[in-house]
C-alpha cells in the first residue's frame, strides 16, 4: 500500500491487519511516519492554553489561574509536611533551606505572589476593620 490519503493511512492504522503490515515492513514505517509529520505539519494540533502548561499567564483564564494556584499551594504543603516529617534527620542549614526552596522553586514563584497579593489584602482589610 502506498497510503497516499489521510484517511487511508487512518483505516489502515484502525485495522488490526494493517497494523500487523506496518510492523513487518521497516519501509512502509518509514512512510508512515512522513506522513504523519506531514500531515501534522499541515494541520498543527491546537492545544487550548488552559490545557497547555506551557502557556503564559495572559493567555489564561481566571478559573485556571485560580487553580493552579491551589494546586501550588498544595504542593507547598505537601512539600512541607515532607520537611517537617524528615526534620530530625536534617540540620539546622538543610532544614530552612528546604523550607526556602518549597516556596522559591521556579515553577512555583508566580503562583507564590499570587497568594502573597491575596493574603496581603486580607491583612489590610483585617487591620482596617480593627
Amino acid at each position: 500500500m502506498d497510503y497516499r490519503d489521510y484517511k487511508e493511512l487512518y483505516q489502515a492504522l484502525l485495522s488490526a491487519y494493517g497494523r500487523g503490515k506496518l510492523g513487518n515492513d521497516p519501509a512502509q514505517q518509514d512512510v508512515v511516519v512522513a506522513k504523519i509529520n506531514d500531515f501534522l505539519k499541515k494541520y498543527p494540533s491546537v492545544i487550548p492554553a488552559d490545557k497547555n502548561p506551557q502557556s503564559n499567564i495572559v493567555q489564561l483564564s481566571m478559573k485556571e489561574i485560580l487553580r493552579r494556584t491551589i494546586n501550588v499551594t498544595v504542593d507547598i504543603l505537601n512539600d512541607l509536611s515532607e520537611t517537617f516529617s524528615n526534620r530530625p534527620y536534617m540540620s539546622y542549614a538543610e532544614f530552612r533551606r528546604d523550607i526556602f526552596k518549597a516556596f522559591t522553586r521556579e515553577d512555583r514563584r508566580l503562583y507564590v505572589g499570587i497568594l502573597l497579593v491575596v493574603f496581603s489584602f486580607i491583612l489590610y482589610f483585617i487591620d482596617s476593620a480593627a
